[in-house]
């Protein structure tokens, strides 16, 4: 009986260690705007509800933006981004499933920054590419914040833009995601 009470004990301790090492979130934001001058908010958007997770030992990430929860400042645009350019009834969600490189677990122990890299797949529209960017992730007072700034074509996801609206908008729309993790 004993045994079997250690080996439960050492079994939750170490599931519970384990569990220290995911941290997830769900309100990463994702904002874009696309419009060749970026002083107009014309056709730009943000989303809170990004669900985040990583895997500390692994260094392994994983992003989900439901398509839907991108806001325009225009109902109308909302609506065409939806049903026209995204098609988000058929394709709900972007997702992102990587590995951070030059990350090390120490660096979430202390305040700092610190440059690194992610590597992996992105989905959008149904389409999956290979990603790579910079990241950069300051750690201040128990919040780890990882910050990534890179291009999408929408060419490269199938994602047709009427003509009427193409002069308006860069080739490859500047994406700015921010994810904060609670280390507590």
């Amino acid at each position: 009986m004993k045994k079997i009470f250690l080996i439960i004990i050492l079994f939750s301790a170490a599931f519970t260690g384990l569990q220290a090492q995911t941290y997830k979130t769900r309100d990463g934001n994702i904002y874009f705007n696309p419009n060749k001058n970026q002083g107009n908010k014309e056709y730009s958007a943000l989303s809170k509800e990004g669900t985040a997770v990583l895997k500390v030992e692994t260094s392994e990430v994983a992003l989900l933006v439901p398509m839907k929860s991108f806001h325009f400042n225009n109902a109308l645009l909302e609506e065409h981004f939806n049903e026209n350019y995204l098609h988000t009834n058929k394709y709900p969600n972007g997702t992102y499933k990587g590995k951070l490189i030059g990350f090390d677990k120490s660096m979430l122990t202390k305040d700092g920054e610190y440059k690194i890299s992610s590597e992996g797949k992105m989905e959008l529209h149904g389409i999956t590419k290979d990603f790579k960017s910079p990241v950069l992730l300051t750690v201040k007072g128990g919040v780890a914040t990882f910050k990534c700034d890179f291009p999408v074509k929408a060419a490269d996801y199938n994602i047709e833009i009427p003509d009427l609206v193409k002069p308006k908008l860069m080739e490859s729309t500047p994406l700015n995601a921010t994810i904060s993790f609670k280390m507590n």
